[in-house]
Formats: C-alpha cells, sequence, structure tokens
C-alpha cells in the first residue's frame, strides 16, 4: 500500500526466492533498532501455517479482496477452496510472481489508487499488512474506501500488534536487497482499542477474535 513501484526491493526478493529457492534473505530496517535478517522462505509459507493465518482464513467468506498479498499464499489457499480472490499488491514484481504461482485474478496497484466496479464481502490483511496506510489519517481514508466497497453484510480482517505497551506505533522501515534500499515508508502499528475507536467512526463493529503472548491479535470488522 505505501512501496515505491520504482524500486520495489521487496519484490525482486520474492522474485528472486520464487525462481532459484535459495538461502536468500531479506534485510528489515526499523529506525531506531539493529537491522534484522527475514528468511525468505517466511514469504511462501503454507497459508495456514500461523494460528492467526489459520483463523483468518477460517473466517473469510464470498468474494475476498486479499489486500497486500505479497507472495499469494493466502490467495491461492482461498481459491483452491473454491472462493473468488481478487490479490491486490502495490509490487510489479510481487504480482508476477502471484500470477506465475497461479492466483487466477491479480491487481496491481496500491488500495488508495483504485476504483472498483464491484463490492466485496471480505477485505483480508494478513502479516500486519494494515500496517502499510502509515498513519490514522490514511487509515480513515482507508475505513472510508472500505464502507464503499464492501458489501451491506461484509467484513474487513486483519491483524496487528498492541506491542509492549498497548499502545500505538509508527514506525520507519525499509527494506534491503542485494545492496538495494528500499525508500523508508511510515508503518503503523495499531492497538486494539485505538482500531475500535477508529473502525467505528464508519459503521465498523470490533471483534478481536485471537491474541497472542506477544501482542499480535486477529480482529473482525463488520458493517
Amino acid at each position: 500500500m505505501a512501496m515505491l513501484k520504482s524500486l520495489d526491493v521487496f519484490g525482486k526478493a520474492l522474485k528472486d526466492h520464487y525462481l532459484n529457492r535459495g538461502d536468500e534473505t531479506l534485510q528489515l530496517n526499523i529506525n531506531g533498532q539493529e537491522p534484522y535478517c527475514l528468511s525468505l522462505d517466511i514469504f511462501f509459507r503454507p497459508a495456514d501455517y500461523y494460528q492467526i493465518d489459520r483463523w483468518a482464513l477460517s473466517l473469510c467468506r464470498g468474494s475476498i479482496l486479499d489486500i497486500g498479498a505479497g507472495s499469494g499464499e493466502h490467495s491461492l489457499f482461498l481459491q483452491q477452496q473454491c472462493f473468488d480472490v481478487t490479490a491486490l499488491d502495490i509490487s510489479p514484481l510481487a504480482c508476477e510472481v502471484m500470477r506465475e504461482r497461479g492466483v487466477n485474478r491479480v491487481i496491481n496497484s496500491d488500495i488508495f489508487s483504485i476504483s472498483f466496479d464491484t463490492t466485496f464481502d471480505t477485505w483480508l490483511l494478513l502479516g500486519r499488512s494494515i500496517g502499510a496506510v502509515g498513519n490514522i489519517v490514511m487509515l480513515r481514508k482507508f475505513f472510508a474506501l472500505a464502507r464503499q466497497y464492501i458489501s451491506p453484510n461484509g467484513q474487513i480482517i486483519l491483524n496487528s500488534t498492541n506491542g509492549n505497551a498497548n499502545e500505538t506505533v509508527i514506525r520507519e522501515l525499509s527494506f534491503t536487497y542485494k545492496g538495494e534500499n528500499e525508500h523508508p515508508i511510515n508503518w503503523l502499528d495499531i492497538d486494539q482499542n485505538q482500531l475500535c475507536r477508529e473502525a467505528g467512526r464508519y459503521g465498523f463493529s470490533t471483534e478481536i477474535i485471537d491474541m497472542e503472548t506477544d501482542g499480535n491479535y486477529l480482529a473482525v470488522l463488520k458493517k
């Protein structure tokens, strides 16, 4: 949702790993913290590898928009369950990977830059990808779009984190891969109480479905 299209370091890393299946890693840089490396295998894990993901996938229904779909693991899983799924990602190379992996409907766009000619029953955002909105102002724009493009009985399924202090945090992060540095973006980790308040402004009720010991949580927002 907020990746710099001209560079697409994240997409390059996904594409390389999809083609080569080597031991490549992606470096995550967070302002104020030591950088650390992620094995690219994690982006090609089984869709239901994490408990939160299993919960989320079991709650999906109707036509689904998978936002920040990445390598497409969740879209593929749902497609195999005969759901009508559309995968959305800002990364052109991630979209190439998804198409090559067999995702039927892939859109290369930012959620804030696209108009749909239909509504969806479920908006799905896993991997804490709601964070890519960057700040509360853009989160409100996100909810305004959701109100427009989610069906009357529709839902948003997302996960984020309360962190250690049960408060909303905006972090600056970027990726580094094979010497190339992604342009830094702001990343929003929204605590569950503020999520409930912000969603309520736009007519969504919020239910926390699952909570992990590290503060990571799964929420379902319904019209």
